[in-house]
């Protein structure tokens, strides 16, 4: 195996990738790490101070990346980001919803307002945006890879002892559903989407707390001590698997949910 034959099979010279949330924690590691690998990456989100300042660093070395200010409830705004990344010359070819909003609203809580702003932000947002993004790709007949970013509390339950002293933090039913959803309708794209060579993938990030959360030591510690290995994550972490699912390196792959949670998930 050569050089030649990484850039290959990994590369993603050439290739329009958008990344919703990309201004985010978790949204701007994985932009960066696309434009490193070559990729025209569009980042999508409601602040354009952080879309630019994600772009600025990119820039500094070497990588490519176009903020697309817009609003996902908004479908003329998705069209108008993915036209806007089109207008540089590398076609759609991959896209992550990454992007979330919803108010916290816990089991005993609850009320109809707070789980449907969840549910959108967390599902029904991102279902839409796939389907934009889908036909997109159709249109210009080169196919390409959908990812949707989860959690790992789509696939099990907050244990409430960590969360005892901690209720900020702690993950709304509407949050896990929507994810779990998420998971769901991965597999269901990936199978009507498949004629069109359009592949549908799913990660599940565990603990990437964000800085501000992780100024509260004990909290961290109480998640540290749940990980197998020990730690929470690293936003770049997320970067190999996201470059891999987009790459032709995922040729044959579609239809899947890739955990990358330290361990979480396995006790």
């Amino acid at each position: 195996m050569n050089l030649n034959f990484l850039e290959e099979v990994f590369g993603l010279s050439g290739r329009g990738i958008m990344v919703t949330g990309g201004g985010g924690h978790l949204g701007a590691a994985m932009a960066l790490a696309l434009s490193y690998a070559g990729a025209t990456v569009g980042i999508m989100g409601r602040n354009e101070k952080k879309l630019q300042a994600v772009a600025s660093q990119a820039s500094e070395k070497g990588g490519k990346i176009i903020p697309c200010k817009g609003n996902l409830a908004k479908e003329e705004e998705i069209h108008a980001a993915i036209n806007k990344l089109a207008a540089t010359g590398a076609p759609l070819r991959g896209w992550v919803n990454n992007a979330y909003h919803g108010r916290s609203c816990l089991l005993g809580e609850m009320n109809r307002e707070a789980m449907e702003d969840s549910l959108a932000g967390g599902l029904m947002e991102a279902m839409m945006a796939t389907q934009i993004a889908a036909q997109a790709m159709h249109a210009h007949g080169k196919g390409g890879s959908i990812i949707n970013i989860a959690s790992m509390y789509g696939m099990v339950s907050p244990d409430p002892a960590l969360y005892k002293h901690y209720k900020q933090f702690h993950n709304p039913p509407a949050y896990g559903a929507a994810k779990a959803g998420l998971i769901q309708f991965t597999r269901y794209a990936a199978v009507h989407y498949a004629a069109d060579v359009i592949r549908v993938n799913a990660i599940s990030p565990g603990p990437f707390p964000s800085p501000k959360v992780q100024e509260h030591k004990e909290f961290i510690h109480g998640l540290e001590k749940r990980t197998p290995l020990g730690r929470i994550g690293r936003p770049e972490e997320l970067a190999g698997a996201v470059i891999f699912l987009l790459s032709d390196a995922s040729s044959y792959i579609t239809g899947q949910n890739i955990s990358i949670d330290g361990g979480w998930t396995v006790w």
